[in-house]
């Protein structure tokens, strides 16, 4: 979380804010749309409550550090991706215990399932203090961005091979069984695309008026959720107190995270392969500007004369004063 905060820019946040089309749209699909396909799949395919459970808390999960990476690599517009990421963590506090109560009490849960919301919320919270120290380190160190980008990567891989080892270790000290039914495979291997495709054609609308680029860019943000959460709020709530369940939901977000780098994998082929042989277009991004760095151009256009372009000496009478 300290390095999605490194990657953070409130001005770039503060921007999509203001054409909140594509930033609107984004958030409320992660938020809203993803924990309905979620449920929807556990349906389909009949799941009991245990699998539905570790498939409810991925799909609740916001997007993560990984979309970022993956959209820098597929040539998507990486700041609306980190306003995305960053806006979505904030808000998960709220939102993931609240599709977990809603799932809770829509399945009339066993006893022995029922969700400790209090450690879930230590867990949500311990997340955001990370967030925001990495954020205000962003906003400190702004002149030295390349630097802050590249710790920022550093610990966003550290924290994935940590996220392993952790997993490795649990399940040497812990006599943990771990169980991969038939249709955890197929929602894990399916839920990815049609979360992406569902993203992708509803930023298709007409209305919304969003380019090609800004489209790949949500459905990836979606499709691509924070493993490393999903895994923490399991281990925290299931692996001391009931590693029989633990065992049987911890794998389901493990391969999810393989097969979302499978997946952008696969895209980034198919990406460059269409561009080689045309089929695919590049797209121009928008450029983005600090707000200062505006507010400074807007002066200094109003300060010139309209006319000729030359310094109004009207206002050169007022800095002297």
């Amino acid at each position: 979380m300290f390095g999605i905060g490194l990657t953070t820019d409130f001005y770039k946040i503060w921007y999509y804010v203001k054409r909140p089309k594509a930033y609107g749209v984004g958030v409320s699909l992660q938020l809203i749309i993803v924990p309905l396909v979620a449920w929807a799949l556990t349906k389909i395919f009949v799941m009991n409550d245990i699998q539905a459970l570790g498939v409810m808390i991925q799909g609740c999960s916001p997007g993560g550090s990984v979309s970022n990476v993956v959209i820098y690599w597929l040539d998507g517009v990486v700041d609306l991706s980190i306003a995305l990421t960053t806006t979505t963590t904030v808000l998960a506090l709220g939102t993931m215990p609240l599709w977990l109560l809603i799932f809770e009490k829509g399945n009339n849960l066993d006893s022995s399932l029922r969700i400790p919301f209090r450690d879930l919320a230590i867990t949500l919270g311990s997340f955001l203090g990370p967030l925001l120290v990495g954020t205000f380190c962003s906003w400190v160190f702004k002149k030295k961005k390349e630097t802050s980008q590249k710790i920022a990567k550093a610990l966003i891989v550290l924290a994935s091979v940590a996220l392993l080892v952790t997993l490795i270790v649990n399940s040497i000290v812990q006599p943990i069984s771990w169980t991969l039914t038939w249709q955890q495979g197929v929602i894990v291997a399916i839920m990815p695309p049609i979360i992406y495709l569902i993203g992708h054609l509803i930023c298709m609308i007409p209305q919304l008026k969003l380019n090609s680029k800004v489209r790949r860019t949500v459905g990836i943000e979606i499709a691509l959720q924070n493993v490393r959460i999903c895994i923490s709020v399991l281990t925290t709530t299931f692996l001391a107190t009931r590693p029989r369940i633990y065992g049987q939901i911890v794998l389901f977000p493990i391969l999810y995270y393989i097969f979302q780098i499978g997946y952008s994998i696969l895209y980034g082929v198919v990406l460059h392969v269409g561009r080689r042989y045309g089929f695919i277009q590049l797209e121009e991004e928008e450029m983005i500007e600090d707000e200062s760095e505006e507010k400074k151009k807007d002066e200094n256009e109003t300060k010139k004369d309209p006319e000729d372009g030359k310094e109004n000496p009207a206002y050169e009478k007022e800095d002297k004063l």
